[in-house]
């Protein structure tokens, strides 16, 4: 579900696609967030909580919210100028980024037997696959090498909410997707206000945004959390970085998107080296 952003919403935000017109990431962010927030509204009225939820975890969960469409505004941004199947690598530097703030923050340093797969991650997320449009735009700073920087900052983002998201740890899943939404959606509108975006977009698109949005930013949400806390972090986030082979099958079979050397040397080293650091990002 995690994967379905990176891909359908590629033609949508893209202007170089023929025979549609692009929309802008903005209206986009702002249109998942909202229909995602109204689609768990009724859900989480229909289960009763005994449980006041604090005013600290509501400002987190509100933080969550603006953090995460930050992320995926950037997300965006970067998905308008370069490929779904790039995207779907470069989303892995969330991870690299996550047990970087861990090092900093928490003091939690690498062990020598784990600075190897620590490398590998960030290779193969990060600089095989930027380093690849470098090279076939023969190394000037191209729009795509820009798409490149804004997917990685997005996975920086949307690292921060993982930190974020502790604070909020015993309210009930339904809330915590409901919330973030919400959230997110007056922050974007509050960014069109500001931007004077204008809101213009048809009727399949929208209803095309709203299934990316409850699935795949609802949906990831509430079963990420759900695996956590059924299955624990270790199981969770050694099946969740699946998430970029799933993108890269979406971007052949729905963009027809290439599978080039580069694309499938950055999986495999990604892969190996989640594979060698499981406990550590688990930690």
């Amino acid at each position: 579900m995690s994967s379905l952003p990176d891909v359908i919403s590629k033609p949508i935000v893209d202007p170089s696609v023929d025979g549609i017109a692009p929309i802008e990431p903005l209206v986009v962010v702002f249109i998942m967030y909202l229909m995602t927030g109204l689609f768990f509204t009724p859900i989480t009225k229909m289960q009763k909580s005994t449980t006041p939820i604090k005013k600290s975890s509501y400002l987190a969960l509100i933080l969550y919210g603006v953090a995460s469409a930050c992320s995926t505004l950037a997300f965006s941004f970067g998905l308008k100028e370069t490929s779904a199947t790039n995207a779907s690598i470069l989303a892995n530097s969330e991870i690299v980024f996550t047990v970087l703030i861990g090092m900093i923050i928490f003091k939690e340093y690498l062990a020598k037997k784990e600075i190897l797969p620590f490398v590998l991650i960030a290779a193969g997320a990060i600089f095989l696959p930027i380093g690849s449009d470098i090279y076939e735009h023969k190394f000037a700073f191209s729009e795509f090498v820009f798409g490149d920087i804004m997917i990685v900052i997005s996975g920086f983002i949307y690292c921060l909410c993982t930190f974020i998201a502790k604070h909020a740890g015993q309210v009930k899943i339904t809330r915590v997707v409901q919330i973030m939404s919400l959230s997110g959606a007056i922050f974007s509108f509050i960014l069109m206000l500001v931007f004077q975006t204008p809101f213009t977009i048809d009727l399949s698109n929208f209803s095309i945004l709203s299934f990316v949005g409850i699935a795949g930013i609802g949906g990831s949400v509430l079963f990420f959390v759900m695996a956590v806390r059924l299955i624990g972090a270790v199981r969770t986030i050694l099946i969740f970085s699946s998430a970029t082979v799933f993108g890269v099958i979406y971007s052949a079979i729905y963009l027809l998107e290439l599978v080039n050397p580069f694309t499938v040397s950055s999986l495999v080293i990604v892969t190996m080296g989640l594979y060698r650091l499981r406990y550590k990002l688990a930690a």
